[in-house]
């Protein structure tokens, strides 16, 4: 999951002057570079940010990993795929190796055939495999304000993303009624995609299990109140949660999911079994989502088979987090209250 081809290489508003395209200044911060890098790539000058990119690799020595990927996209763009791929080789050598996905859009397409990005790719794949031995699951548990374990909460299971981590996502998905109300459990998936990446749908089984260790060592050692159990997330932790809600991994009342790919189990079968069992949710997502059919395919379902629900588009926004995502996550809360099963 990624808002955009450059990696961090979003702002474009600050002016690129002579002095800039030359790349003999040093930036103040990384910030203002990106910001130079980003305007001069809207402007298909791929030289200029290329002469940037270069220079800063020994300025923003924390920040290779972006600026190697963005100067090999700016050489690939102008046709040295070799210097792209010595580009990627120099992370390489630093000890910094790129996700599964990172060279799948087509952009890359050219660099991929070249013999260099090959070599490349080979040494980098090692990487990926030596640290996936050491992967591991991983659990934040946030506790609500006041928290004393003389009373029961509610408990909200709150998946990331494809492509995240639970430090990226807690960020994102966050609510008053979490802050105050819920006791927050933040698993994280052992399926390693990148150094610092991971995703539930690499392997929905183990992603199963691990969603049921989390939610067993919650209910061990929090005060939980198991009537009262709200899973959900983004994009793959969306399906993840569904998925797990749908084969009664975790036995949750209620989901609340954005932007996520139909699950395989999300069938009308499943969900009259859920509905039965008194499950209501709220599916979210995006107007220029790429599986809004399929989201719109899953909301047919739930109304064919009388699951009480909320389905909302937010316009004008790709596959990422609408502004309003916390009012939408509490009245959500307050949707499956509502319809709780007497």
């Amino acid at each position: 999951m990624r808002k955009g081809i450059l990696l961090f290489v979003l702002s474009a508003g600050l002016a690129v002057s002579a002095y800039l395209q030359e790349a003999q200044v040093k930036f103040s911060n990384y910030q203002e570079m990106r910001a130079a890098v980003g305007k001069l790539y809207q402007e298909k000058k791929y030289q200029e940010a290329a002469d940037i990119l270069e220079k800063a690799l020994s300025q923003f020595p924390d920040r290779v990993k972006a600026n190697t990927y963005n100067l090999a996209l700016m050489q690939s763009y102008l046709g040295n795929f070799e210097k792209a791929a010595k580009s990627l080789l120099y992370a390489i050598d630093k000890g910094i190796w790129f996700g599964k996905y990172d060279f799948q859009p087509a952009v890359w397409a050219p660099l991929r055939e070249s013999d260099a990005f090959k070599a490349f790719q080979a040494r980098n794949e090692a990487m990926r495999q030596e640290a996936l031995k050491s992967a591991k699951p991983e659990l934040l548990v946030v506790t609500p304000e006041g928290y004393t374990p003389d009373k029961k909460y509610p408990l909200f299971l709150a998946l990331h993303g494809g492509g995240e981590n639970i430090a990226v996502f807690k960020e994102n998905w966050k609510s008053e009624k979490m802050k105050k109300e819920f006791i927050v459990a933040y698993p994280q998936s052992s399926l390693l995609i990148g150094m610092d990446s991971f995703n539930w749908t690499e392997d929905l089984e183990i992603s199963k299990k691990e969603i049921a260790d989390a939610y067993r060592n919650v209910v061990g050692k929090y005060a939980v109140d198991t009537q009262q159990v709200i899973i959900g997330g983004f994009s793959s932790g969306g399906v993840a949660g569904l998925e797990a809600l749908l084969n009664e991994v975790v036995p949750a009342e209620g989901f609340i999911v954005l932007c996520p790919a139909k699950p395989e189990s999300f069938i009308n079968e499943k969900v009259k079994k859920a509905r039965e069992k008194g499950v209501s949710g709220t599916l979210l997502t995006t107007e220029m989502d790429d599986r809004v059919d399929q989201q719109k395919a899953m909301d047919e379902i739930m109304k064919a088979e009388g699951m009480p629900h909320q389905f909302f588009i937010t316009p004008n926004v790709g596959h990422w987090y609408p502004d309003d995502l916390g009012r939408r996550i509490d009245e959500a809360v307050e949707f499956i209250r509502n319809n709780r099963k007497k």
